[in-house]
């Protein structure tokens, strides 16, 4: 019988995965209001510190308009926008890493998919304003500043990672939040001297 699954994988970079076996990110449905982690949380990730050699979170949003991507209240959404987060997500690095395996932090914007932020009554923010009909609620179109500091939460949200243990990050750009927001024809009309473009979308422009 061949070992390969159990067998070490350096990467290039030089970390060491002790098997070839990694734990794709779900969602829990376990975090408390404002995308703090809750002893549900840690239970689940404690749990799975054995399941592969790298272990991925579920999504955590980086901006404070990024979400909840759903109701707010408990359980919610996790975040990474604030250094007040740093003491969970420590927490759930340890829980991860404490039988020596990476850990990574799933970071999003749900854009759109903010529907914490129109429960709320704040704005929920897009690449374009487009009436969805699957949406009960508005959204605006983000300014160039707006999609800077986006970005910039971006970078943020992985300094915390690094901080609080993580070995790495991991971009969620699908399922229909911000990032693939800004690549998709039917939710990106943004335009450049009146032409709409979508060259530039990676950029977030």
């Amino acid at each position: 019988m061949s070992n390969q699954l159990t067998d070490k994988v350096v990467l290039r970079h030089g970390a060491v995965l002790n098997n070839r076996m990694a734990m794709s990110p779900m969602q829990t449905h376990s975090g408390k209001r404002g995308g703090f982690v809750s002893d549900d949380t840690l239970r689940y990730y404690n749990a799975r510190s054995k399941a592969a050699g790298l272990l991925i979170t579920e999504f955590h949003y980086v901006s404070p308009n990024g979400g909840p991507a759903y109701v707010p209240g408990y359980p919610e959404q996790l975040g990474a926008y604030s250094d007040e987060h740093l003491d969970g997500l420590r927490q759930v690095a340890q829980a991860l890493k404490k039988d020596g395996n990476k850990a990574i932090l799933q970071i999003h914007h749900g854009g759109r998919a903010a529907i914490g932020q129109a429960v709320s009554g704040q704005d929920v923010v897009a690449p374009s304003q487009v009436d969805f009909s699957f949406l009960d609620y508005p959204i605006r179109e983000l300014t160039v500043d707006e999609i800077d500091d986006i970005i910039k939460d971006f970078g943020k949200a992985t300094r915390r990672a690094i901080k609080a243990g993580f070995d790495g990050v991991e971009i969620h750009g699908a399922n229909h939040y911000l990032i693939q927001q800004f690549f998709s024809k039917l939710s990106n009309f943004r335009t450049i001297n009146g032409v709409v473009v979508l060259k530039r979308e990676w950029r977030f422009r």
